[in-house]
């Protein structure tokens, strides 16, 4: 009968009998994923066709592993009379707080379809954001890994070299030379505890950050940091926008809705930040208030357009707005940041190449100049 069943749903070559529904806590799904998933689904609802068939057919067009075993999830999930959020809430590690009460809240208001498309123009524009930020950093990261490649090779491969060259000809070494040569020594010497060493500080770095208190400082000074805070406020700002203007025009309440907004918040000074303003909103605090006292946090723009929202009962749509007016921030701050950093990058590439150009040129040029004497 169960078989009949499935059959009849239109799942192909499998026996739902023999699906695997164990999701590890390594399990994650890219963000791709989530938006195909969503928008597929939301097309679907839209249609008018029931979440179980909509399900099956998501199913029986993936390729992906994890996927096939989170739909194996929700499909027992609704196939037994639960619903769609009760299989979110069994994978928090692949769903995150917001998408799951989003697709709570679309349940219960019997607006499931809307939700989700609300849901994939979030995930969209997340990705997008994280995007540029990615495309920002790319350049400076191939700059710095082409620096260290070709100093690299200059003092673990060249200037070894030649040295049994200048040894031989008893040639006194310049001052650069010399430091250059002692460091590449060390390091060819003591390369194994050198290693080990970076990677102990490297780990040893990654599990303080995991103490709140060491992990908040680290992310104030990033929020001061020239250049790079200015755009981590403005990511920030709009991350925490567009989350809290997706979760109250989906009817989520205020309160709740600051707190899984706190959540999404990578900088720990933004989701303290927030926990107050949830705190306060219970007392009876307006959000602008709050926001007015933390212009560092929040610019004075953000909180007169809360303001307004509060004012005028169209608080979700006041942060929709800011959520794009700072995302256009975000453009023009990561292009500045490209601009300043090509000047800097050049300074830095001209520094450390150039001194080891010098430690291995000079000696060669004195070499000549023997000759020629």
């Amino acid at each position: 009968m169960e078989n009949r069943r499935n059959n009849n749903l239109g799942i192909r070559g499998e026996d739902p009998s023999t699906w695997s529904t164990r999701i590890s806590p390594f399990f994650r799904l890219s963000s791709k994923e989530k938006i195909t998933f969503f928008k597929y689904l939301a097309v679907m609802t839209q249609a008018g066709i029931p979440v179980e068939r909509s399900l099956v057919a998501i199913h029986n067009q993936t390729k992906s592993t994890v996927m096939h075993r989170v739909l194996h999830v929700m499909l027992n999930d609704v196939a037994s009379g639960e619903f769609l959020s009760t299989s979110f809430k069994k994978m928090p590690h692949i769903f995150e707080p917001l998408l799951t009460n989003l697709i709570t809240v679309g349940e219960t208001s019997g607006t499931l379809s809307d939700t989700l498309f609300r849901v994939t123009d979030h995930l969209e524009k997340t990705r997008e954001l994280r995007s540029k930020i990615r495309a920002a950093f790319l350049y400076p990261g191939i700059v710095i890994g082409g620096t260290v490649a070709v100093t690299s090779y200059m003092m673990f491969i060249l200037l070894p070299q030649l040295m049994p060259l200048f040894t031989s000809l008893n040639v006194e070494l310049p001052l650069a030379t010399r430091i250059v040569l002692g460091t590449s020594q060390f390091l060819l010497a003591n390369g194994s505890m050198v290693f080990l060493i970076l990677l102990g500080a490297t780990m040893a770095g990654l599990l303080l950050l995991r103490i709140a208190t060491v992990r908040y400082a680290f992310d104030f000074v990033v929020l001061h940091t020239p250049i790079v805070g200015s755009l981590v406020r403005k990511v920030e700002t709009t991350m925490f926008a567009s989350v809290l203007g997706t979760l109250l025009a989906s009817g989520t309440t205020v309160v709740e809705a600051l707190q899984i907004a706190s959540h999404s918040m990578t900088n720990l000074v933004y989701r303290r930040a927030l926990d107050t303003i949830g705190n306060n909103v219970q007392e009876g605090e307006a959000i602008s208030t709050y926001l007015g006292k933390e212009p560092g946090l929040f610019s004075p723009f953000v909180t007169q357009m809360i303001s307004v929202g509060e004012e005028t009962g169209k608080l979700d749509e006041s942060f929709q707005f800011v959520a794009k007016f700072s995302e256009r921030e975000v453009d023009e701050a990561t292009k500045t940041l490209t601009t300043v950093l090509e000047p800097l990058m050049m300074i830095f590439i001209g520094g450390v190449v150039g001194l080891v150009a010098i430690a291995i040129i000079t000696p060669i040029y004195s070499l000549t100049q023997g000759l020629q004497r």
